[in-house]
């Protein structure tokens, strides 16, 4: 997107999902391969594969919202350009930062439940809390990432009348 403001915040979230995903990607392959060609499985590679997974979409959420790049209705935003594309965007800013704030608490407090009953995965057999630590993780970043665009939209470094539609 053109005429974004410069993060000040490191983009960690980009790392994270783009390691997961190629994690994800390499076991795959070695799980296919000796599957089909040396006819044994891993018992563990579709679990990890699929935590891999989960944790690239829950980080790679705030590295979307870094780069504008979320799924968004832009009827109302587009419809009346100039005149309430400003508030619009701030309201629908203002509800994302409050459903982040409120996954984030939530995932902490199931996280801190998850670590009292000592759970464990079933072919990792790692603490389950682990795998659910994306969900406070990647909506915290995201909580960041959206409490500095909606910044940027209060101070006006952002118009959303501009902000092309791809």
């Amino acid at each position: 997107m053109k005429n974004t403001p410069k993060s000040m915040i490191p983009s960690v979230e980009m790392i994270i999902a783009s390691v997961s995903l190629v994690m994800m990607t390499g076991i795959t392959a070695v799980q296919v391969f000796n599957r089909y060609v040396l006819q044994s499985s891993l018992d563990w590679s579709e679990e990890l594969a699929r935590y891999l997974f989960i944790w690239s979409v829950y980080v790679g959420c705030s590295y979307a919202t870094q780069m504008d790049r979320h799924l968004e209705v832009t009827i109302v935003r587009t419809m009346f350009k100039g005149k309430f594309a400003r508030p619009v965007t701030i309201a629908a800013s203002i509800f994302t930062l409050l459903f982040c704030v409120f996954v984030t608490v939530l995932g902490v407090k199931f996280i801190i439940f998850l670590a009292g009953t000592g759970q464990k995965t079933p072919a990792l057999e790692i603490n389950a809390y682990w795998v659910y630590l994306c969900m406070p993780v990647g909506l915290g970043f995201m909580g960041l990432r959206t409490l500095e665009r909606l910044w940027w939209l209060i101070t006006g470094r952002i118009n959303p009348a501009e902000i092309e539609i791809n």
